[in-house]
């Protein structure tokens, strides 16, 4: 995807990013060479659950290998990041008192109260600590995910809860597409990349479908992007039309090459419900 943004980014903002997926692309591609997919119902599985997959079943995950991935996550950011290389220096030096198999536990728990207590002890910024296992995580989640994407991304499959958390693996969505062909909706999981169809005219933080309260806001001369609001709870997500522009392939990089419309709807009240 490469087209003119309607702001200034900063520089270096997307290229980091878009080597950022490409490395973790690198690690699925590895990574997958040695997997077993595991033939599973999901549909009965959510439905009967009523919660993630990720909930219900436990993907092989050695902590070994999981080390190893975000060791090597570490050496892409000191020559992505050399700014923050004291910081990379103590997650390094720290490797073998980290516990790569609780890690992952926790961050899909969102618990924040651990990962503080690690940034305190390791003494580095507790975003960091988040960020570094949240990306060397995401290979594994997509790797685990990708043979579900049709079944979960099917036109009939709409009985599914919960918009607001991703039907795999649990994560909340920050980016969404209205597909081309015919006008769905479909939520996008930007960590394991999974997508499922949700109502057009809907808010997916409260449910609100008055479509009197159910607004948007854009960028002029940039209509293909732009952020659903909700005047019930002040809510927002972004939001990709296809039907403005055609196929966009890229919603990962999407995510941030519009962080202009998060601020658009932050500096009008809304906001995006993200307690991270």
């Amino acid at each position: 995807m490469n087209r003119q943004s309607p702001v200034s980014l900063p520089e270096g903002y997307l290229d980091f990013y878009k080597n950022l997926e490409t490395w973790q692309n690198i690690q699925q591609s590895t990574l997958k060479k040695a997997y077993q997919n595991r033939p599973l119902d999901v549909q009965e599985l959510l439905f009967s659950t009523n919660k993630p997959i990720l909930a219900s079943v436990n993907f092989e995950l050695e902590p070994g290998q999981f080390k190893k991935t975000y060791s090597d996550l570490l050496l892409f950011l000191r020559k992505e990041r050399p700014e923050i290389g004291g910081s990379l220096d103590k997650l390094e030096n720290n490797l073998d008192h980290l516990n790569f198999d609780l890690l992952p536990v926790k961050l899909l728990e969102e618990d924040q109260q651990h990962f503080s207590a690690l940034a305190e002890v390791l003494d580095v910024p507790v975003e960091l600590v988040i960020f570094t296992v949240d990306h060397a995580l995401r290979p594994y989640l997509r790797l685990w995910a990708e043979p579900y994407y049709s079944t979960i991304a099917q036109d009939d499959f709409k009985s599914w809860n919960f918009a607001t958390i991703c039907p795999f693996c649990g994560s909340k969505p920050h980016f969404s597409r209205i597909r081309g062909a015919d006008g769905r909706r479909f939520m996008f999981c930007d960590r394991c990349f999974t997508e499922w169809e949700t109502r057009n005219i809907y808010c997916i933080h409260c449910g609100n479908d008055n479509p009197h309260s159910i607004q948007y806001l854009s960028v002029d001369g940039d209509m293909a992007y732009q952020v659903y609001t909700c005047e019930e709870c002040k809510g927002y997500i972004k939001t990709y039309d296809e039907r403005q522009k055609g196929q966009l392939n890229d919603l990962f990089i999407a995510n941030f090459e519009t962080v202009y419309l998060d601020m658009l709807a932050q500096e009008k009240g809304y906001t995006s419900h993200d307690d991270n």
